[in-house]
């Protein structure tokens, strides 16, 4: 039979030939043993060197094996170790108890070698497994740690990028500008075009510069749940849409059931901002523009939908439109950056939601974002 693998094993045992006698057993399994002959003892050995494996008897002078076993599991700091208990007490009600106070298996008195042998191949099988899974959580949790930090550093460098390029961009505008107000009737057709096309670029770059920085502030605010008057939220982003919304003759309205809503206040701006100015841009070219916002709020959920009668788009594209730069149009037809979607999404994960779209071509578009309500914020 395959050897066993050598484990640090602590001993609790008050009777000194029992205990000498499982030490030489435990020890000829090739194990590494310290023997310890009350429950205070054994916690002052564990909590100094942590042992893979408990053998535990119940009856000790002091504290008993049960208690002794509770206090083990509480300095374990999530690691599992397991303890078998080592009894002559029978009874359902004893083996409940032991269980309950944190133990793995048990074994009766006197411990036959045989058996005792038994129990550990199947404690170190399942402890294997653990010991397997908590490296594979480790390694996971640094994973995660590293993402975390490049996702930080990625957003600084965005911002920092984005927020850099503004100012030598308004100086080629600026100049530009001037030379345009000032020099164009020297200019011939072919440079008052190029100086056209130069103004037109800087101000692409500007929206788009607008929209990386939009992008990072929506993932580097901090997330604060409160209660909001949609309505009075809707009528802040309607202000700002006026001219547009005047320009296409659009209707923009609130459902009845909108009123108050637990969200974070920036992360539900951003997204109903960008759902609004897709709305608008996309359903523009309608007979009569119509946009509705609806909003519920229910089984600790929330749920905001933003609904167009405008082009549409095929279902087959659902989840590459919230991908940032994805755009399904050319500039030239729909003018966009294509990071307003992306800023939806990452505000709907700010939250802890989703978002997602229902849409059909020539059939107009529903977006819909919806997040759980924390616990926190339920009960202040």
């Amino acid at each position: 039979m395959e050897a066993l693998p050598e484990l640090s094993i602590l001993l609790v045992e008050d009777d000194p030939l029992q205990g000498e006698r499982m030490a030489m057993l435990l020890q000829s399994l090739g194990q590494n043993v310290r023997l310890a002959e009350t429950g205070e003892i054994a916690l002052d050995l564990f909590a100094a060197a942590p042992s893979d494996l408990v053998l535990m008897d119940v009856i000790l002078p002091g504290i008993d094996g049960f208690e002794t076993t509770r206090r083990i599991k509480s300095i374990c700091d999530g690691r599992w170790v397991p303890v078998i208990y080592m009894t002559v007490l029978g009874g359902c009600a004893n083996l409940v108890e032991g269980l309950h106070a944190g133990g793995d298996d048990y074994l009766v008195k006197p411990v036959e070698f045989e058996i005792l042998e038994a129990k550990l191949r199947s404690a170190m099988r399942t402890l294997g497994l653990y010991r397997d899974l908590e490296r594979s959580r480790d390694e996971l949790a640094r994973t995660n740690a590293a993402l975390r930090g490049a996702n930080r550093e990625l957003e600084s460098f965005t911002y920092a990028v984005a927020h850099d390029l503004k100012s030598p961009l308004r100086a080629i505008n600026g100049y530009g500008s001037l030379l345009a107000s000032s020099e164009a009737t020297r200019l011939s057709a072919d440079g008052r075009s190029s100086l056209e096309k130069i103004l037109e670029g800087t101000e692409r770059m500007g929206l788009l510069i607008d929209d990386l920085l939009e992008y990072s502030r929506v993932e580097r605010a901090p997330t604060a749940f409160e209660e909001i008057d949609v309505r009075e939220l809707t009528s802040q982003l309607l202000a700002d849409f006026n001219e547009e919304i005047g320009r296409n003759g659009a209707t923009v309205e609130l459902a009845p059931s909108c009123s108050s809503i637990l969200a974070d206040r920036s992360g539900l701006m951003h997204a109903l901002r960008n759902l609004l100015g897709n709305a608008l841009k996309f359903s523009a070219g309608a007979a009569n523009p119509r946009i509705v916002i609806a909003c519920t709020s229910k089984v600790g959920r929330c749920h905001i939908s933003v609904c167009d009668n405008g082009i549409g788009f095929d279902m087959h594209h659902h989840e590459r439109i919230f991908d940032i730069f994805h755009r399904l149009h050319r500039d030239d037809e729909y003018p966009g950056t294509g990071i307003g979607l992306a800023i939806v999404r990452k505000a709907a994960a700010r939250m802890q939601g989703r978002c997602w779209a229902e849409s059909a071509p020539g059939q107009g578009a529903t977006f819909h974002l919806e997040w759980p309500i924390p616990a926190a914020a339920l009960n202040s």
